[in-house]
């Protein structure tokens, strides 16, 4: 299965195999299958409207490290985005203690203390302090269900839009850098393919899948092989945690070559949530949120 060309039979597979791990409680794997499905459907109406051409970035511009659009130009379709924000903020209504912060974002909403708009923008933009003050200031027994909400409604949009914009990249080209090509975001998690063990990245923002350099950090570009680690653990062959000893940052990567089963990014983060721990447990941060905005 190619990530970029979603499947809704590939999602439902991988999502039953969560439940095994129990770390996961049941009422948010319900949550998360009914919004990955939802944004599948979604993604198949979502309407986009291209920029001019002349803001696309040339092939030279994208081989030498430069996104083909940048994120705050990434179109969406706000309109879609809108009404699955009510819908999806219903499906987040039957988890505690997401329950008492959908209430208070729906009222405020309401009232108007609270710009849709704003948090739009905010997402877009990559305004992540935005979110971080809202959820500390009125939401903290949930800080992040406003990102979730947000992040959540428009991500159909953006993955309609990076598998409409992918064909207009350089064809056959591994990134010099390791930042999404199409809006420049940082990725969210990694994977080995093919018997030579090459690496492609998610972006954590349009879902695109990319190649990437095998050797480097990620996140600062740090390429020398003293301040480059992994670690694994023998329970769960084929996945490892990278980690960059000068940003102090890690990305889970899995390797294919290993690994007997179907690639969906966005919920094999979710079934390696442990290795997360233990990587923060060692002092490291990973600079991208989960699929979910958390």
């Amino acid at each position: 299965m190619n990530p970029n060309t979603p499947d809704h039979k590939a999602f439902e597979k991988k999502l039953s195999t969560l439940a095994e791990r129990q770390y996961i409680p049941q009422p948010l794997l319900n949550l998360v299958r009914a919004v990955s499905l939802r944004q599948l459907e979604a993604m198949e109406g979502a309407r986009i409207v291209e920029p001019d051409p002349e803001r696309f970035s040339t092939a030279d511009e994208i081989i030498r490290g430069k996104p083909l659009l940048a994120r705050e130009e990434f179109p969406a379709d706000l309109e879609q985005a809108s009404e699955l924000f009510r819908e999806l903020a219903e499906l987040a209504r039957s988890i505690e203690p997401l329950d008492r912060a959908v209430e208070t974002v729906l009222r405020e909403l309401d009232e108007g203390a609270l710009s849709q708009d704003d948090a739009f923008r905010a997402f877009l933009s990559g305004d992540d302090g935005f979110f971080e003050v809202y959820g500390r200031e009125n939401t903290p027994e949930s800080p992040r269900c406003l990102n979730f909400l947000v992040q959540s409604s428009l991500t159909p949009g953006l993955m309609k839009a990076a598998a409409l914009f992918a064909a207009r990249l350089p064809a056959g080209t591994v990134q010099s850098h390791c930042h999404c090509p199409l809006c420049g975001s940082l990725p969210l998690i990694g994977r080995l393919k093919d018997n030579e063990g090459a690496r492609h990245l998610t972006c954590s923002f349009c879902r695109h899948e990319y190649r990437a350099p095998r050797l480097g950090c990620p996140y600062c570009g740090e390429q020398k092989p003293d301040k480059l680690e992994y670690f694994d653990a023998e329970e769960d062959p084929g996945i490892m945690v990278e980690v960059c000893k000068s940003c102090q940052g890690y990305i889970k990567t899995l390797d294919f070559r290993k690994l007997d089963r179907n690639c969906v990014p966005v919920l094999d983060d979710l079934w390696f949530l442990p290795f997360d721990i233990l990587a923060q447990n060692k002092g490291y941060s990973r600079p991208s949120l989960s699929a979910w905005g958390f």
